[in-house]
């Protein structure tokens, strides 16, 4: 006879009231998981739950098992919907009851100290975190949590400290090429941190553990079920077995009394992050080469402190040398190698912020700087990549790059001109001959340099990574460093000095023959090893001169995890922007991409699509091999090109993740991962045969303020319809041809453009015939179909044509914009154009109603291409010329107009409340806007045909 649900509930109560009370000293909270029940009880209550939920009986009385039902849940549950997988195993669940489950699992905090969900996902999707964090650790996540734990169990073993939230802390800085999911439960660190010390720690006293041990079996059990899994748990628990005896509540952060800044100011004392970037230079073709720069991950700085942390995540960077203005977080991204356009300023740092920050600001200027010059040396490698050597040493017999920012003169013996592919930047090739006359010297000694002498010095045993040569090499802080020394003559002894401390002498062997020492393993960051050799009394009798000190800089840092599909060489050098770029933006081809390699080469790219547990869904090569370089045009063509061949949208509704293989056979391959960002209101999508059911999640646990629904249909698409929210929640089929639905909730906003089944009969059928309202020359009715244009343009993509059709529509409401702005005539007279196939005919018909007294629109068609694409140059550029010839001499409009012209969708966000004003101003300059217009479509028309209504100015 099945247990009654109340004595199953007295049972709970019972077992989760004992497990408080032993874990009151510790002070670890507990999880709805540790019920310590096994699968048929589990089943039993299970069926009992959802029997009392279909007969509408009352659920708060058993609300424990409610709890650990919905923790069960999140356990299981593959990683997509959580609510459709919820209701899926629970069928009569109303959608409604989902605030039931946040009153729940607050009572258990309440009653028994159960855990907290924390950190900005825990904010942000307020229902769900709740039973994925009781979930401890739900199977989707479990893979990449382990190989996390596997690539950090050197970092973790050398911690100072076990506290939880730094164990937590560590792992989220250190993590590359997370999932979404997986990001974003590494954001409740002193969970995560929790995890790691039951999952690592053996024995515990009791009391103590921080994780019921039937609950942590069960993980690990699971855990070995997994593919390399139990290897990489027990290799873990190997090396970090000693470190984490013992166990208890850790050290404290800081000292009582110590502040934020005194933190930081300890930590960069005790050991000063390496954020020097590394130069090199690669071979082109033709005698050039390309400057590409290595920058260091900036994981150091963040883990200084939160605040820093966040800075690092929300701010944009700029290299020196390189004018675009990379993603906030690019630097502790995994990808942070780049080609150079111009040749740095040694003046200022590498890599600068476009917002101050006092630590970071005061670490760039100290660390992050190249050497002075006025000349350069990079010593050419067997890899053929050129290494900046800043000893400025040279040695006969190699070949080096010298740079200068002026002309090399009186070349010697070896030395021939090339080119690096940088502005403001000379450069030769010198192959420095054994034999080394005294003017070839002298010419040395004007620059600077000089001859290397004849103690050398190099890593062995475990080769230095990055070894230059000269003196600079890069180690592990789980290494030993080993160098050989050996003479060319007579010498007695070695005396050695690490980082300024204690000198120790070696006893040196005949000539010729090498010396080996070895130093312990080292702390992170940068080492000086200083060798001078003590010379024999031979030497003395012959009154040699003396024998220099040389100096070795080891560069130590924490070992980094492989990122799978990541070249290890320089043959390569891809960028994506922005660095992490949702699924979303990639598959609406919306990435610029970037691929720099040698010249004649060719590249092929493939996509693969996989859904919430990690198995391919969608696998595809995009197009034939690609020549590099591959630039952001390139790119965009060809995967527009895939996209309407493969016809995988529903593939990609499907998908949770995306990857972009870019494959260069020996020159290495390079991976760019692609994540679905879920937001804590949203629209999912479901296909269903010829139709789509599509249905409202909403995570925010805002229960007093509903959520508002609005529709705009693709045959009226400037017509706003209200949608009703319970029907929303509950899901509907979506109507042939189908349309804009936007959801918002306080500050969270989803949009997607459904398209399904077909407009009419015939191939017309499958276009779209939208009908627009007019659009009166009032600023406020231009406000809003300019934002109305954004939501279109911003939405996204599900179904069969959607980008098509959407097309359509944008083209139409954009052109009856510039209709309301400068004229009837001049909007019909772009409508026209869009639709020409002799769109040379039809721009000269554009160009004819420009006035052409002043010669304004000749000189705009003659000169626009020859401005380049940045938005910047193309604003400064029409304010002169508009200046020039009397037809505005305000900048501030004139700027208004080239953003009208171009990107008319973000301008009520860019001006916000003077927009009205500015709007009566530049609807009274008609002239203003058609000619910048006239630019606009110049950069975005092709030789054949029309590219896009607006051009892709940076």
């Amino acid at each position: 006879m099945a247990v009654p649900l109340d004595q199953w509930q007295e049972r709970m109560e019972r077992h989760f009231a004992t497990l408080a009370e032993r874990r009151s000293t510790s002070g670890f909270p507990l999880f709805a998981l540790e019920h310590g029940l096994d699968d048929g009880e589990l089943e039993q209550i299970s069926k009992q739950l959802r029997a009392r939920l279909n007969t509408g009986l009352r659920l708060a009385s058993h609300w424990l098992l409610w709890t650990i039902y919905a923790a069960e849940r999140g356990y299981t549950y593959g990683g997509g919907e959580y609510w459709q997988s919820f209701e899926d195993a629970t069928p009569g669940w109303d959608s409604r009851h989902r605030y039931r489950v946040t009153a729940w699992f607050s009572k258990f905090h309440s009653t028994y100290n159960g855990v907290v969900p924390s950190g900005p996902w825990a904010s942000h999707f307020s229902i769900i975190a709740w039973p994925i964090t009781h979930a401890v650790l739900p199977r989707y996540l479990q893979q990449q949590f382990v190989r996390t734990l596997y690539d950090l169990r050197f970092t973790l073993a050398r911690l100072t400290t076990i506290e939880p939230a730094v164990i937590g802390r560590l792992i989220a800085n250190n993590v590359y090429h997370a999932s979404t999911r997986f990001d974003q439960f590494l954001q409740q660190e002193e969970l995560v941190g929790r995890i790691v010390l039951a999952l690592l720690h053996q024995n515990p006293r009791e009391g103590e553990e921080p994780l019921l041990p039937a609950t942590l079996n069960r993980i690990v059990v699971d855990l070995e079920q997994i593919r390399y899994a139990r290897g990489w748990l027990r290799e873990t628990s190997r090396v970090v077995a000693d470190r984490f005896k013992g166990i208890g509540r850790g050290a404290a952060l800081s000292s009582p009394g110590e502040n934020l800044v005194s933190v930081v100011e300890r930590r960069l004392r005790e050991t000063r992050p390496d954020i020097r970037p590394d130069l090199r230079l690669r071979y082109a073709s033709g005698g050039r080469w390309t400057l590409v720069i290595d920058v260091p991950n900036f994981k150091g700085i963040a883990a200084l402190n939160p605040d820093i942390q966040q800075f690092l995540r929300q701010t944009r960077s700029k290299l020196n040398g390189d004018d675009v203005k990379r993603p906030a977080g690019w630097v502790l991204s995994g990808n942070r190698r780049a080609a150079l356009k111009a040749w740095p300023d040694p003046s200022r740092p590498l890599v600068s912020f476009e917002s101050p920050n006092g630590v970071v600001d005061h670490l760039l200027e100290s660390e992050c700087r190249m050497s002075r010059g006025p000349t350069w040396l990079f010593r050419i490698g067997d890899d053929g990549i050129a290494r900046e050597i800043s000893s400025r040493l040279m040695r006969p017999g190699y070949d080096y790059i010298l740079a200068s920012a002026d002309e090399f003169e009186d070349l010697q013996e070896g030395m021939t001109v090339c080119a690096i592919e940088c502005c403001g930047i000379c450069a030769i090739r010198v192959s420095v001959p054994s034999e080394v006359s005294g003017t070839y010297m002298q010419w040395l000694r004007m620059r600077k340099l000089e001859l290397a002498r004849t103690i050398r010095v190099w890593p062995a045993g475990l080769p230095g990574r990055n070894w230059d040569g000269e003196g600079r090499s890069e180690w592990l802080t789980t290494e030993k460093p080993c160098f050989g020394i050996v003479p060319d003559h007579p010498v007695d002894s070695y005396l050695v000095t690490l980082d300024g401390d204690a000198v120790t002498s070696f006893p040196a062997k005949e000539p010729g023959k090498p010396t080996f020492i070895q130093l312990p393993r080292l702390a992170a960051g940068t080492h000086r090893l200083s060798v001078r050799a003590r010379r024999s009394a031979a030497l003395d009798e012959l009154g040699a001169s003396p024998s220099h000190e040389g100096y070795l800089e080891l560069r130590v840092r924490e070992p980094e995890p492989w990122i799978p599909g990541t070249t290890s060489h320089v043959g390569l050098v891809v960028t994506s922007n922005p660095h992490d770029a949702a699924l979303d933006v990639f598959w609406e081809n919306e990435l610029d991409l970037t691929v720099f390699g040698p010249e004649g080469r060719k590249v092929i790219p493939h996509v693969r699509l996989e859904d919430a547990k990690g198995e391919e869904i969608y696998s595809a090569q995009v197009c034939s091999p690609l020549d590099l370089p591959i630039l952001p045009e390139t790119w965009h063509k060809r995967f527009q090109e895939f996209l309407r061949q493969e016809h995988a949208e529903w593939r990609y509704l499907e998908a949770a993740s995306g990857l972009l293989t870019i494959e260069g056979q020996e020159l290495g391959r390079f991976v760019v991962r692609f994540d679905h960002d879920a937001l804590p209101v949203r629209w999912v999508l479901r296909h269903r045969g010829e139709g789509v059911e599509l249905r409202l999640v909403d995570d925010t646990a805002q229960e007093d303020a509903e959520p508002k629904c609005r529709f705009f249909s693709m045959e009226a698409p400037t017509k706003i319809e209200r949608l009703d929210t319970r029907t929303a929640l509950a899901g509907f089929d979506v109507q042939s041809p189908g349309g804009l639905f936007i959801v918002q909730n306080g500050k969270f906003r989803d949009l997607v453009i459904v398209s399904t089944g077909l407009s009419g009969t015939g191939l017309e059928g499958l276009g779209v015939h939208p009908v627009f309202a007019r659009i009166t020359d009032s600023p406020k009715s231009i406000i809003k179909h300019m934002r109305i244009l954004r939501y279109w343009k911003s939405a996204r993509l599900a179904g069969f044509l959607s980008n098509a059709r959407r097309g359509q529509i944008v083209v139409g409401l954009t052109t009856r914009l510039y209709g309301a702005l400068a004229g009837r005539d001049w909007g019909r007279a772009e409508a026209a154009f869009m639709r020409s196939n002799d769109w040379k005919k039809s721009f000269d018909h554009l160009q004819s109603l420009l006035d052409h007294r002043s010669g304004f629109p000749a000189v705009l068609r003659r000169d626009a291409l020859s401005i380049d694409g940045r938005r910047s140059a193309i604003v400064g550029w029409y304010a002169e010329l508009a200046a020039r010839y009397g037809v505005c001499s305000d900048k501030a409009l004139c700027t208004l107009a080239v953003d009208i012209a171009s990107r008319p969708h973000e301008v009520p966000r860019l001006y916000g409340e003077r927009l009205p004003g500015l709007l009566k101003h530049i609807m009274a300059k008609p002239l203003l806007l058609r000619g910048a217009r006239i630019v606009a479509l110049s950069h975005a028309c092709s030789d054949d045909r029309p590219v896009e209504l607006v051009p892709r100015w940076e």
